[in-house]
This record gives structure tokens, C-alpha cells and sequence, in this order.
């Protein structure tokens, strides 16, 4: 009886993995019917380009509206001085007359210009990240994702390229949000993709999202194994790719178990400050920002920007090279 404990076991854990799956298969997600970038402009611009003293957040506003974040940013002096702001989790309601994602609602009350880039479907209509700036964003760019079937909330991912200006320099900026339960090698085999197009870049660049590096690493996409080393794995890729981690001892981001998920990673920026702000709690995740400065050295001229999509396929067999050597 004692041997068959262990078969016994295994068999229950395959079992309720089968079982999870199967009830989470109706809450995977699929592709919204408007996948084009969304962009608002400011009734009056603040600026036509940006100081080389920048204080960037990322913040994952937990599918909240526009109006309501707007409250959040303008209560707290160090996020309503924000110059660039990357979002995840937002959501446009398709089923209005004119459609205005919480990133569009926020950039109308606080005078920013954005992007967004709708991800997978929703009920009421698409859900994905945006990018927010007081100066002008010059060129937007959606960068397909890896997909994972990670059995609750499965769904179509994307990275929002785009290019602001910073002192008469163009700058690359990048919103992420990568999927939940991933192990390390899937993490990085999914962040692949925005590595190869930020490589391309000549410019300086500036990323920030929700990369989802809990303390954990996930068994079948669905049972969590405590490790607490997504996020040092993943900051060692983001080195590897000539990337600065300044945010690195930023502290928890979220407010459930002291869980680091979010980051702002950068390339030709010196970071002097950073800290979280929980932003009136109107989301799970804290708001992580940083203060950097562009050194007069950076470079000025950058790669022709496109505005297509880009396509999975055509990256493929990268992909696949850049994550079995970021494996070894």
C-alpha cells in the first residue's frame, strides 16, 4: 500500500490538471475583431519633445477605466509628473458608437498622446497595453508574441513598439506584458521577439511592462512551484542583451504575496531614482516608476520605423536560436 502512495499521487495531480484544464478552457480568449493601433492626441500638446530628465511608470491597471486612473495619477505628485507612461491590462469597450480604451480616457483627461495595441478578445470588446506621452509618439508598431497555452486566460499577446522624441533624439519605447504561468525557459522564449526588434534599433530605449516574474515557476501551466527566480533569470536575458536593469531592488509590485512583477529596463539612459506608489489601490499591481536622464553622448539618429504588424512567423526560426541560447 505504501508503494503505490507515489503512483497514487501522480495520478491525482495529472487528474486535476486534466480536470483545470477543462474547466478553464472557456475563459481563454481569442482574437479581437479590431487589432489596429489605437491613437489619441491631446486638445493642446504639452510638448513637441521631451527633457533628457525623464520620470517614466509602468503600471498594470487591472482592467480599470480611464477616469478612474486619472484620479489615481493626479493624486500622487510623483505620477502626475510622469513624462511616459507604459499600461497593461487596459480595455476598450467595442460596443460604444466611438470606442475610447481606458488608455485613450486617460490621455483625453491628462493631455497625453497614446498608443494602444489591442491584444486578445474580451467580452465587452479588446484587452492590451498602451503607451502614454507628453510629446508626440512619431511611430507605433505591434510586435506579435509567442502564444502559450496556459489553460485560465490564454490569449493572443503583443508588445507595443513606438518612437518619442527626447531633446531632438528619437527613443524607442516598448510596453510589455508578458503571460502568467510561464517557467523561465517559455518567459524568455516569449520575450524574444521584442529583444530581436529592440536590437535593430539605433536608438536609446526605454521598456516597461508587467513580465509576470512571481516566485514561481508552473507545472503544466497551472501548478505553481515556488523557485523565486523568474525575475533574476529574466533580468540576466535583458543583460545579455545589452539592457541596464536599474529597477532591480524596486521592492514588491504587486499586493498579494511580495511578488516583483513588473520592471523598466533601458538602453543609453542613466536611472537616478526609482520607487513603487500604490496609487490609491485602484489596481493590484503598484505603480513602479523611474527617474533617468539621457547623457548627452546618446545617439541621435535612429532605424526607419515601420507601422506594420510585425508577424510571428517571420521571426520563427529566431525565436527559436535566441531561446536555446538563452536556455544554455
Amino acid at each position: 500500500m505504501i508503494a503505490l502512495m507515489p503512483m497514487v499521487r501522480r495520478h491525482a495531480v495529472i487528474a486535476t490538471v486534466i480536470l483545470l484544464a477543462a474547466l478553464a478552457s472557456c475563459t481563454n480568449h481569442g482574437i479581437p475583431k479590431n487589432r489596429s493601433i489605437e491613437t489619441t492626441f491631446p486638445k493642446q500638446p504639452q510638448v513637441a519633445s521631451l527633457g533628457r530628465e525623464l520620470r517614466v511608470v509602468t503600471f498594470n491597471i487591472h482592467m480599470e477605466p480611464g477616469h478612474k486612473i486619472a484620479r489615481a495619477v493626479r493624486s500622487d505628485p510623483v505620477l502626475r509628473a510622469a513624462d511616459v507612461i507604459f499600461l497593461q491590462e487596459v480595455e476598450r469597450d467595442e460596443r460604444q458608437p466611438t470606442p475610447c480604451s481606458a488608455a485613450c480616457e486617460l490621455g483625453k483627461e491628462l493631455g497625453y498622446h497614446v498608443a494602444y495595441a489591442p491584444g486578445h478578445a474580451v467580452e465587452k470588446g479588446s484587452h492590451g497595453v498602451a503607451i502614454l506621452s507628453r510629446a508626440p509618439i512619431t511611430s507605433a508598431e505591434v510586435i506579435e508574441l509567442p502564444f502559450f497555452n496556459v489553460h485560465v486566460n490564454s490569449g493572443r499577446r503583443v508588445a507595443l513598439a513606438a518612437t518619442i522624441d527626447v531633446d531632438g533624439t528619437p527613443v524607442t519605447v516598448y510596453a510589455v506584458h508578458l503571460d502568467n504561468r510561464l517557467d523561465v525557459r517559455d518567459r524568455r522564449t516569449q520575450m524574444i521577439p521584442v529583444l530581436i526588434h529592440a536590437a535593430r534599433q539605433d536608438t536609446p530605449i526605454i521598456m516597461g511592462g508587467d513580465f509576470n516574474t512571481s516566485h514561481f515557476t508552473w507545472l503544466f501551466h497551472l501548478i505553481p512551484i515556488p523557485t523565486t527566480t523568474q525575475d533574476n533569470y529574466l533580468e540576466d536575458l535583458m543583460r545579455a542583451h545589452g539592457f541596464d536593469t536599474p529597477v532591480t531592488n524596486s521592492g514588491p509590485t504587486h499586493v498579494a504575496l511580495a511578488m516583483r512583477l513588473d520592471a523598466i529596463y533601458t538602453r543609453g539612459f542613466k536611472t537616478t531614482k526609482f520607487a513603487v506608489s500604490d496609487a490609491r489601490r485602484v489596481s493590484d499591481h503598484l505603480a513602479l516608476w523611474a527617474q533617468m536622464h539621457l547623457p548627452p553622448n546618446a545617439p541621435a539618429t535612429a532605424a526607419t520605423a515601420t507601422t506594420t504588424t510585425s508577424s510571428s512567423a517571420s521571426i520563427s526560426a529566431s525565436v527559436s536560436t535566441a531561446a536555446a541560447a538563452s536556455a544554455m
